[in-house]
């Protein structure tokens, strides 16, 4: 292959993987979480047609509307003989299907003397693998109450949930309140989840409202969960939801969590979804985390950091996670600065963004327990469904893509194609050892891939480059 058609390919491939990459990061369609009613605002209207309920929500003018915090505007109820329900389906105002949390689209149900099978639907009435990482839930009874759960895919395989159990039993007190959950391996024992604990106890209160709860380890003993807390105590607004955490250590006290707040203020939207989180001391004064932010604000599917009056911070984040397409275009900048400027200054940017990149992934990360996900390509599943996850696997290659630059730029030799990947395991293993994040393979390959096509920038660059001094 001639020297020019080496420089033509690796010239579309740059092209292509700009390209692919902003279309990768366009936003989902923009959702109004505080336009139109709420299930409390709306009367219900009910129809029955043979086997079939039908439970709609009524506006204030007859018209059949969706309620913005559950998800659907009519739910359909299909019964047996026995007049227990074997299917359910959400429709939308106009009658057609529509997923609930954006995850199934209805239910069905078969039962014995001992369980019920609980199967998750698609807009066409199939099995459909959730989220989770499930499609069926088998779950027992014990008198007349939910007892055991235990998660199967589409083949009726037992499958761990994202949460990193099988299945989970629940405890009751003499008053018939769930006041405990004990998360299960594939046999049925207590297992420990991928939250730190293998058992969630309830504390309610007098009209059997959940106020807080406390982890333990499989042996009884308390446990930490993710935020480094013990527990947590809820404070509730008006509709019900938690608007305040109060973190809890191994003896019921307040304690800090790993990022240094005692207590989390949150508020909501009109459907529900959370809006914004404040971080606060244990004196109730707010608390600034690791970039100076004392809180955040879910925008879509990306987190906004914010200041201590709840404005949106002007700061670099802001600007990566508010416009996710700024991350190719500061990769493109800075690659290009690191073959254009003289070798000198190269070396001194490239020092500085290996920093950078140190600040991005290790320093001011919560501390916690050691976690893995050793699963390559994790997020197939979910890549085309959910620009977060896009979001996070296109950032992890542009991150080392000036990098690659970098490097190539001052060393040009074959080998230098190891440096990121090396950086990038010794990244994930610190990660691994001190609890600063998640290490996973797909930060690996994505950081890997992210370098080579740096790398590949650098020597389609300083080649032509070289090709032009020649003819001269």
């Amino acid at each position: 292959m001639s020297a020019n058609l080496k420089r033509g390919c690796g010239i579309l491939l740059i092209a292509s993987v700009v390209f692919l990459s902003i279309l990768a990061l366009l936003p989902d369609a923009d959702v109004d979480h505080d336009a139109g009613y709420i299930a409390s605002e709306l009367s219900i209207r009910e129809t029955v047609d043979g086997s079939v309920t039908s439970t709609s929500y009524v506006n204030p003018d007859g018209v059949i509307t969706e309620a913005i915090d559950m998800g659907y505007a009519t739910v359909c109820r299909m019964r047996d003989d026995n007049d227990q329900v074997v299917e359910e389906r959400y429709l939308d105002a106009s009658g057609k299907p529509v997923a609930r949390y954006g995850d199934y689209y209805g239910l069905s149900y078969e039962y014995d003397e001992m369980s019920t099978v609980i199967t998750y639907l698609d807009a066409e009435g199939n099995p459909i693998e959730r989220s989770d990482g499930y499609s069926t839930i088998v779950r027992t009874q014990a008198g007349g109450r939910a007892s055991d759960d235990f998660y199967y895919d589409l083949n009726g395989q037992q499958v761990q949930c994202s949460g990193g159990y099988y299945g989970l039993h629940r405890g009751y007190n003499s008053d018939g309140q769930n006041i405990s959950l004990t998360f299960l391996d594939k046999d049925g024992h207590a297992v420990s989840t991928s939250s730190g604990y293998a058992i969630k106890t309830y504390q309610r209160d007098m009209d059997g409202t959940i106020i807080g709860e406390q982890y333990f380890d499989t042996e009884g003993n308390p446990a930490r969960s993710l935020l480094g807390q013990y527990g947590e105590l809820y404070q509730r607004n008006e509709q019900g939801y938690i608007d305040q955490i109060t973190y809890l250590d191994a003896d019921g006290n307040l304690a800090p969590t790993n990022a240094g707040y005692n207590i989390l203020k949150r508020t909501y939207h009109r459907d529900g979804t959370a809006d914004t989180d404040m971080y606060f001391d244990a004196d109730g004064n707010p608390k600034a985390l690791s970039k100076g932010q004392y809180g955040i604000k879910r925008s879509g599917k990306v987190n906004l950091l914010l200041d201590r009056n709840s404005n949106v911070m002007l700061c670099v984040d802001n600007l990566l996670n508010g416009f996710p397409c700024m991350v190719v275009v500061f990769g493109c900048v800075v690659c290009l600065l690191m073959i254009v400027l003289p070798k000198s200054l190269s070396v001194v940017l490239t020092i500085v963004y290996v920093a950078f990149i140190l600040y991005e992934t290790l320093m001011f990360r919560e501390s916690g327990d050691a976690r893995t996900n050793f699963v390559l390509f994790s997020y197939a599943g979910k890549f085309l469904k959910e620009q977060s996850v896009r979001v996070g696997v296109i950032n992890n290659i542009w991150l080392f893509v000036p990098l690659g630059a970098g490097w190539y730029r001052i060393i040009q030799k074959k080998w230098v194609l190891l440096v990121p990947f090396l950086m990038s395991v010794v990244i994930e293993a610190t990660q691994y050892i001190t609890g600063l994040g998640i290490a996973e393979f797909d930060d690996v390959f994505g950081n890997t891939l992210g370098g080579w096509i740096g790398v590949l920038t650098a020597w389609v660059w300083l080649n032509r480059k070289m090709s032009l001094k020649n003819r001269t």
